[in-house]
């Protein structure tokens, strides 16, 4: 009796020793996979490589930097980590707003205009996913680089009516996606990218989708493999 007695502490002992290492080991993988002790991160580089996108892509052309609110910047934790630029097309005159930004991704992730626009002014239309395909800059190859990104309309409740239409979408460098879930899916990486572009609608043409078409493809040598 006195001998199961003292068998006990021995078998708790050793209980707790496996509980810690099986906590001390998880812990140390999700560190390593997502570079949490890491000195060098990443997103400085992304940064700075974020802001070396030409002010010329093909027929569009920027007219200058524009600033986020410094409340949208401070919740967005995106201090030095965005640009927001209003290209034009030189043939057709079309315009558009972009902003491109990278920061910590369980902020990044679940921004969205549902969140920032509307208002008495607009009300949402509509939602839904679009593909954006252009071609694989490979001359080997014919296959096409498939972003999915969101599409979300506001229509101005005034008496002149209007639309506006926004997509966006996150990236990890490499492909844009349209996730239900951002949160989740991206969650083992520090940081990721966002992108919103915006644009007025009209009968003839989705000028933010021409916009994201031509476009693409040379974003997407500005941004980094996320870690």
């Amino acid at each position: 009796m006195s001998n199961e007695k003292s068998k006990n502490p021995v078998q708790l002992y050793i209980g707790i020793v496996i509980a810690i290492f099986i906590l001390s080991a998880v812990t140390i993988y999700t560190g390593v996979k997502t570079a949490r002790w890491s000195s060098f991160s990443g997103i400085s580089e992304a940064k700075n490589k974020l802001k070396e996108l030409p002010y010329t892509i093909g027929d569009w052309v920027a007219e200058g930097e524009s600033e986020l609110s410094e409340l949208d910047v401070k919740a967005l934790q995106i201090q030095d980590g965005y640009i927001s630029r209003l290209y034009k097309n030189t043939k057709t005159q079309s315009a558009v707003y972009i902003t491109l930004m990278v920061g910590k991704t369980g902020i990044i992730v679940v921004h969205s205009p549902e969140i920032c626009f509307g208002g008495r002014d607009y009300k949402k239309d509509d939602k839904g996913r679009v593909s954006v395909k252009f071609p694989i800059l490979d001359f080997t190859s014919k296959a096409t680089d498939e972003n999915t990104l969101w599409k979300v309309k506001f229509i101005n409740n005034s008496a002149r009516g209007g639309i506006i239409t926004f997509y966006y979408g996150v990236s990890v460098g490499n492909v844009w996606v349209a996730d239900d879930n951002p949160r989740f899916k991206f969650s083992g990486f520090r940081y990721a990218y966002k992108i919103q572009v915006q644009a007025a609608e009209n009968e003839q043409n989705d000028v933010a989708h021409e916009f994201l078409s031509d476009c693409l493809p040379t974003i997407r040598n500005y941004i980094l493999p996320c870690r």
